[in-house]
């Protein structure tokens, strides 16, 4: 998941679980305080009912201390009148009438699931409790200071649930409503707290090849020092790259005198050792090593020349496909050596605007390391195409290949894959042909093959 998606979804998660927070609190409120609200009402209403309950108790008593049957089912039917439901219990909590809007109702057909609040209520308290969407209120019947029965309300909860399923109706609208305003909100915000961070990332792909252009991020925040951070590391990473290539500058300019005067000794001395064995192979050795680091200091010359901007391109429209041919015709015999054959496959006629020394130097380069790393009896592809106002130059081999991490590096200076280890070599010539074939605003490109097919270099050079 993207950062800014996971920005997105934080930003949303977090609204959404507020708001239910909120609805939850909300929700239990109402119903808290309108439970409330119905105690209130309850009590109110016993208060007076139990009044009456005594009036019409001193008025129809027979010299008995107990609520009778046919009191009670008086007081039942008149409370009970406007909807409601009243219950009259005596002190063994025995029903004694039920009615519901002034109607008895048959005894044997009433249920009590609440005999706890009952027992509370005979005590001398009043007490209620929820069942069945109903509120089951009880109050004590106090005649002559004794609790002579048991006074019950049931009032149903219907209004209340209603106000708290449109209630709750409200809060999901209301959520699904501020959930998709976050979610525009939190787009255009984690569009804008990303926006610097891409750049950053750009940034870190550009260093990576060696681009070090400042960042333009002007924040006064932790992302604004960052940026500041990298704008100093990339300055110190190319002043350390220049003094690096200054030194290798220096180092072969320094070298190419002596080795000057080596290589001259080294050829007057091949004269003068003939016939002793021993001081001709030291002298054959030596001229040997003296011409891979002359080869060696003039790659590195050619390289900082190139950097500097002080190599010379003598750019002219030339037959890239007779180039091709005549520079492949200069390795066979080195080809042959490591016994490996050249499949050439080149179109006629394809033209390229480029300097024919530079472009042949990486033909030789890119060639001569097909061969090298090629196995005995395999043989190297060499095809030329034009395609797309391009010409392509693309070289084949059957070696070991380049391990997938090793792809952008092996055109770094000096750098050798590491299965390349046991193969000789100075790791200059990928780099030299990718400065070279840049310099014709070109393109190089190396992929390695299924194992056991070796490695696929691509040349693409545009056409006049």
């Amino acid at each position: 998941m993207k950062f800014r998606t996971r920005l997105i979804v934080y930003y949303l998660a977090a609204a959404l679980i507020a708001m239910s927070l909120v609805g939850l609190a909300v929700l239990r409120g109402i119903e808290h305080y309108g439970m409330l609200a119905v105690e209130e009402q309850l009590i109110e209403q016993s208060e007076s009912a139990l009044v009456y309950a005594k009036q019409v108790y001193f008025l129809e008593r027979n010299e008995s201390q107990e609520l009778s049957r046919q009191t009670a089912r008086h007081i039942t039917n008149n409370l009970s009148a406007g909807q409601r439901q009243v219950r009259i219990y005596d002190q063994q909590l025995n029903l004694l009438s039920a009615s519901v809007n002034g109607v008895e109702q048959a005894l044997d057909g009433v249920g009590i699931p609440s005999a706890g609040s009952l027992a509370s209520a005979l005590a001398g308290n009043y007490a209620y409790v929820v069942r069945n969407n109903n509120v089951y209120f009880a109050a004590p019947i106090d005649l002559a200071g004794e609790a002579a029965g048991v006074l019950e309300f049931v009032y149903p909860l219907d209004f209340l649930n209603e106000v708290l399923r449109v209630t709750s109706r409200i809060f999901m609208m209301g959520a699904a409503g501020f959930g998709i305003i976050i979610t525009l909100f939190s787009i255009a915000i984690a569009g804008k707290m990303v926006a610097p961070i891409k750049q950053l990332v750009k940034a870190t792909d550009k260093y990576a090849k060696r681009d070090f252009s400042p960042l333009d991020i002007k924040r006064a925040d932790e992302l604004g020092q960052l940026s500041e951070s990298f704008n100093q590391m990339g300055e110190k990473l190319q002043e350390y790259i220049q003094r690096q290539k200054q030194f290798v500058s220096n180092v072969s300019h320094e070298l190419r005198t002596p080795l000057t005067a080596i290589k001259g000794y080294a050829e007057y001395m091949t004269t003068e050792v003939k016939g002793k064995p021993d001081l001709e192979k030291a002298v054959y050795h030596l001229n040997n090593e003296s011409a891979r680091l002359a080869k060696l200091v003039d790659e590195l010359l050619l390289l900082s020349r190139i950097d500097a901007n002080k190599e010379q391109f003598l750019f002219e429209k030339l037959d890239f496909s007779q180039l091709v041919v005549e520079t492949t015709s200069r390795l066979n015999i080195r080809a042959k050596k490591y016994k490996v054959a050249i499949e050439l496959h080149v179109e006629p006629d394809v033209y390229v605007f480029g300097d024919q020394l530079k472009l042949a130097q990486v033909i030789i380069n890119l060639l001569d390391n097909g061969i090298k790393f090629s196995p005995v009896n395999s043989s190297v592809e060499v095809c030329l195409q034009a395609k797309n106002e391009k010409a392509k130059l693309i070289i084949k081999d059957r070696g070991m290949g380049i391990p997938k991490q090793d792809l952008e590096k092996v055109f770094d200076r000096f750098y050798r894959a590491e299965n390349a280890a046991s193969v000789g070599g100075t790791g200059l010539g990928l780099a030299i042909a990718k400065e070279i074939i840049t310099s014709h605003k070109g393109t190089i490109t190396l992929s390695s093959r299924p194992k056991g097919e070796g490695t696929k270099l691509e040349v693409s050079l545009p056409q006049p």
